[in-house]
């Protein structure tokens, strides 16, 4: 690290050691230089932090020459155009698109999970701003019934109501543009639009129709005996075990640790020595 400085940086060899160790301690991956040359070499990379934030924006943006506002996945409010332009000098940039082919496995890529993500920004339940980063990516037309690991049939749940959708008779229909109409099981419908409709239109044109795939009758029933999460025990319990463990170990600590034997001990019948404290009262106390 002492070595990524350049050779006009005013301190010495024993102090950039000193800000290296710094700079680990903060997951840094090189120094600042501080020689305040235009022409620095070093500069040109700033030191990144161990602190990462996901920012969402247009490529005119990112470039300087749009003024729409980013957003911050996970993070309410926007981000000035301005800010992401800066921000864009020292970032590692990510172009996010959805995949026009489906992929033939259920966990869907690094790639399609970011478009979805982005798409979406939250979760798509109705009423729910869970942040998509927090959030299971589902399949709509479940994958073992023939449904495709494609943008068209994946969109972002919080766990709280992905069980609801597979344990409590939550239905939805997802269109191209990532439009969800939901059915509830009291009759009620409900219609959710991707987040990003207003900010970012682009990530919500139409991705086509999911192309299904037929799957026989006797493996749709592959996960018949799938239930729904429960607890062993409640928090309470949990909580009282905790701290019945805990008293458990304090315990055994003060019997196997032998009592302090005190350096000068007075002799039989003798009260202490020395003045009584400022805060001693006479009884009764």
């Amino acid at each position: 690290l002492a070595d990524t400085v350049c050779a006009h940086d005013p301190r010495s060899r024993d102090q950039l050691r000193a800000d290296a160790l710094g700079a680990l301690a903060a997951s840094g991956d090189r120094l600042g230089c501080r020689c305040g040359r235009a022409d620095c070499a070093a500069a040109q990379r700033p030191a990144t932090s161990p602190v990462v934030i996901h920012v969402v924006a247009e490529r005119a943006s990112v470039e300087g020459r749009g003024s729409a506002p980013g957003s911050e996945l996970g993070a309410d409010g926007l981000i000035s155009a301005e800010l992401i332009a800066e921000l864009a000098g020292s970032a590692r940039l990510v172009a996010v698109g959805a995949p026009t082919q489906a992929e033939p496995r259920y966990t869907p890529s690094a790639g399609l999970a970011d478009f979805v993500r982005c798409r979406d920004l939250t979760c798509r339940a109705p009423g729910c701003d869970r942040p998509a980063v927090a959030c299971d990516i589902d399949h709509t037309i479940p994958y073992a019934q023939g449904g495709p690991t494609h943008a068209s049939n994946l969109k972002v749940l919080c766990r709280q109501h992905h069980l609801l959708k597979t344990f409590w008779g939550w239905r939805d229909e997802q269109l191209p543009d990532g439009t969800l109409i939901w059915r509830l099981p009291d009759g009620h419908t409900y219609v959710t639009t991707p987040g990003s409709a207003l900010l970012f239109p682009t990530l919500c044109a139409p991705t086509g129709d999911p192309p299904l795939t037929p799957v026989p009758v006797a493996e749709r029933c592959g996960q018949r005996t799938a239930m729904m999460p429960l607890r062993t025990r409640t928090r309470a319990q949990n909580r009282a075990q905790r701290i019945a463990t805990e008293r458990h170990h304090n315990r055994q600590a003060r019997l196997t640790t032998p009592p302090a034997v005190p350096t000068s001990a007075s002799p039989p019948g003798t009260a202490p020595s020395g003045p009584a404290p400022p805060d001693d009262e006479p009884p009764p106390f």
